[in-house]
């Protein structure tokens, strides 16, 4: 008997009469979602504040009458989101670019692609892209609705190299996409039409109201925030006047949610040819994002090329350069490019206002969190443990990697351990968490876990004797 092979059957034995290992989590996984469907429109819709609900914001909305958010369709959004099977080799996700706690950009200058390679622009923040009138997305605007943009990055060579033929049966093959389709189309067929929808309804419903601005704004008169009433400090307060004031920062992040009303040369360079950005050709033009939660981005500019809020007031002051295309809104008199040449005390004002924008409900908020757990004992990750498993197991046993559901590094009797006592357990037995599945799941006795274990090697013992 192999050390490798025996190794297995005592860890086998050990985990039987002790009880199991922890499992840990293994991509692609399966998605644990709660018994009872998350509300999406509850919070996306019916609780909005009034100054998202009404008025300017109301006004800047994209949402199409043909794709709006339903809670399956949101739900199934969020797992796609999520979901690794979206990537060429199974190992990349929206979210591996779009990281919730970082207001789904990426802290990293470019972002990885499935196979190493970096991606073209800096991942933009997603939070109230619902709210830019003309719906168009990407730095450069070159996706014209939400709907056609989710798809690009799934099939782009560098970001995830998928083909939507390939991924749309690899999707219908699992256990659990026909019943999520089902929940939100009314039939399981799995289309890249329908993960369109799904993924543009979960993008749509990231709208971020919940920050101390918002408090403000709720406690005072249209156009006039209540801030001592929000508890701002006399610094945050600074910050705001000049927000809406000499930093005309209001004139281009526009409403009370700070929202782009459309695409700006805001002279970052002196020339246009790194990037031409939106078409026409030349101009120099990006899409002006969302300024909720831009504290945590960690990254900021198409490219990437500031860091901190610092770096980008300190730009805003007195980096402005006079590009030709300049947007007129950051010109002066003579047509030179406006900088205010803030003080010491005005940038940190404004800088301490800019975090009043941090909404951290929304941050940590389960309703946009990663849903997939590892089922331990599906080794194909099909949302079901069966027999199929248990052949994939025998084929694996005593391999480096391949059915490890508890992470030690190796297939081994553990392993199998973790298929019997899960064996019949489907993606919707983990209605809260993997922990609450399990454990509805009655301790297996230790002589028929040995004995099923040694029904199940014996083949594999005599087919390895051949």
């Amino acid at each position: 008997m192999t050390r490798l092979r025996r190794t297995g059957i005592f860890a086998l034995i050990a985990v039987a009469v002790c009880g199991p290992r922890a499992l840990r989590a293994a991509s692609p996984g399966v998605p644990a979602l709660p018994a009872t469907t998350a509300d999406y429109v509850k919070y996306a819709i019916t609780d909005l504040p009034n100054h998202f609900k009404n008025g300017a914001v109301a006004s800047l909305n994209n949402t199409p009458a043909t794709n709006p958010i339903t809670n399956a369709g949101a739900t199934l959004g969020r797992v796609l989101f999520y979901d690794d099977r979206l990537s060429h080799n199974d190992g990349l996700s929206c979210s591996s670019c779009h990281k919730q706690q970082n207001d789904f950009s990426d802290p990293a200058t470019k972002s990885l692609g499935f196979e190493g390679g970096l991606t073209g622009r800096h991942s933009m923040g997603l939070s109230n892209g619902a709210y830019y009138q003309n719906g168009k997305f990407f730095w450069n605007q070159r996706a014209n609705t939400l709907e056609d943009q989710v798809l690009m990055p799934i099939q782009d060579p560098v970001e995830m190299g998928t083909n939507l033929t390939e991924l749309t049966a690899e999707l219908a093959a699992t256990t659990f996409y026909p019943t999520l389709f089902q929940n939100a189309f009314g039939t399981p067929e799995v289309t890249s039409e329908r993960i369109s929808k799904s993924l543009a309804q979960f993008v749509r419903s990231m709208v971020s109201y919940k920050s101390k601005f918002d408090d403000a704004v709720e406690a005072g008169t249209p156009g006039a925030p209540n801030y001592a009433a929000a508890g701002y400090t006399a610094q945050e307060i600074e910050g705001a006047g000049l927000f809406h004031g000499a930093g005309r920062c209001n004139q281009c992040h526009v409403t009370a949610a700070q929202v782009g009303d459309a695409p700006r040369n805001i002279g970052l360079d002196a020339t246009n040819a790194a990037d031409i950005g939106v078409n026409p050709p030349g101009v120099g033009q990006f899409k002006t994002p969302s300024l909720r939660n831009a504290e945590v981005r960690d990254g900021y500019m198409h490219d990437g090329r500031f860091t901190s809020l610092e770096d980008v007031v300190n730009f805003y002051s007195t980096g402005i350069q006079n590009n030709p295309n300049l947007d007129a809104r950051l010109r002066v008199a003579g047509g030179q490019p406006f900088r205010p040449d803030f003080t010491a005390e005005q940038k940190a004002a404004l800088v301490a206002f800019l975090k009043t924008l941090t909404d951290q409900s929304f941050l940590t908020n389960e309703l946009f969190s990663d849903p997939f757990v590892q089922l331990a004992g599906d080794f194909d990750n099909n949302g079901a443990v069966d027999g199929n498993d248990l052949a994939i197991w025998k084929t694996a046993f005593g391999s480096t990697g391949a059915a490890d559901a508890d992470g030690d590094g190796d297939s081994d009797g553990a392993d199998y351990l973790a298929w019997q006592r899960n064996f019949g357990l489907t993606w919707q037995d983990m209605a809260s968490s993997l922990t609450a599945a399990t454990a509805a799941v009655p301790e297996p006795n230790a002589v028929a876990v040995l004995a099923l274990a040694a029904a199940g090697l014996l083949p594999l013992h005599q087919r390895r004797r051949l």
